[in-house]
């Protein structure tokens, strides 16, 4: 999941009161109910925070003590996309994630999907739980409503961690476009079949399988049970859009660890194995490497107190396919006054 429609996402990096109503769903796209005795091994507390309009947000608790965390899942995921990644926290952190309106367990409303609605909804979240000063943790999309947040709210965000989200994602766009003027006849991505959608458990094998990382499973079931597969076509995936990232006025310090693909071996098994057309997956990567290369180096030059670290052969979802790594990187971080 998370296979943002941008051109970001390209072949690289794959680039939410109590439950919803049925009438606030959007269309199912296949979906059904998981009626299996399956139960979340994660050792959270789940609840829901108002955020106003009738609105409420599914956030998930990990507990630990100290300064609160907030993770900030990726377009199209969940809270629980941090199942397995934010119990590493909690022995010095106070550990909370959230799933944005319009996903999972969150409220599905018809509208308020723009950035500054969105950043509202995190305020709000972070108000009626009372956390404080936070640190905020966020995945791929996440990283706008991140920057936004910082430079709105700069009292309330003591930390930022970009988790391959801090990008410029409209002069990503238009630079793909001038350097893609054909664009490359590369295969879409696998779609699944009618097996692969009759259960949650043969969808979460689709997803792991065609992935090639252990996304969450509870993560794929909230997207199965209540988004349908299908998420690119939800209003609420439909309705997010891309801004331009004011790192100006970003004071906090600032962490950007990104995912870097080097060869077509990194690539996500369907594209790996795809032997037909080997070069071309080659030749994206060749003509991307640089677009990313500059966008990495605009959060260098602009963001006054930020860092970079480059996590070579990276999945999109580096916090599970390079989880060690990635955690060191954001506590050495953290642990610098």
């Amino acid at each position: 999941m998370s296979r943002r429609s941008s051109s970001i996402a390209l072949a690289v990096a794959a680039i939410i009161a109590p439950r919803i109503g049925a009438a606030q769903r959007p269309a199912q796209s296949g979906a059904r109910r998981d009626t299996s005795a399956w139960r979340d091994p994660s050792p959270h507390r789940s609840g829901f925070v108002p955020v106003g309009n009738g609105v409420q947000l599914h956030y998930l608790d990990w507990g630990g003590t100290g300064q609160t965390i907030v993770f900030l899942a990726g377009q199209g995921n969940t809270a629980h996309a941090f199942d397995d990644f934010a119990p590493r926290f909690t022995d010095r952190f106070h550990v909370v994630a959230l799933t944005r309106r319009g996903f999972g367990e969150s409220s599905h409303p018809p509208d308020g999907y723009d950035t500054r609605r969105l950043v509202d909804d995190i305020r709000s979240a972070i108000d009626r739980l009372h956390l404080g000063r936070v640190i905020l943790i966020g995945h791929s999309i996440a990283g706008e409503e991140m920057t936004r947040f910082a430079a709105t709210y700069p009292d309330r965000v003591s930390k930022l961690v970009y988790l391959d989200g801090a990008y410029d994602r409209v002069a990503l766009d238009s630079m793909f476009t001038a350097s893609y003027p054909v664009p490359l006849a590369l295969p879409p991505a696998p779609t699944p079949g009618a097996a692969d959608t009759a259960t949650a458990a043969a969808y979460v094998a689709f997803v792991h399988r065609t992935r090639g990382v252990n996304i969450p499973e509870a993560d794929i079931r909230a997207r199965y049970r209540y988004d349908g597969w299908n998420e690119e076509i939800t209003p609420a995936y439909r309705a997010i859009v891309v801004e331009h990232p004011d790192y100006a006025h970003v004071r906090a310090p600032a962490l950007a660890i990104y995912a870097v693909t080097d060869s077509v071996s990194q690539l996500e098994p369907w594209q790996r194995d795809d032997t037909a057309h080997a070069a071309v997956w080659r030749e994206q990567i060749r003509r991307s490497a640089p677009l990313y290369a500059a966008s990495r180096a605009q959060f260098r030059s602009h963001v006054s107190h930020g860092g970079v670290v480059e996590v070579h052969g990276a999945h999109h979802w580096l916090f599970v396919s390079n989880a060690d790594e990635v955690a060191r990187a954001i506590l050495r971080f953290l642990a610098v006054p």
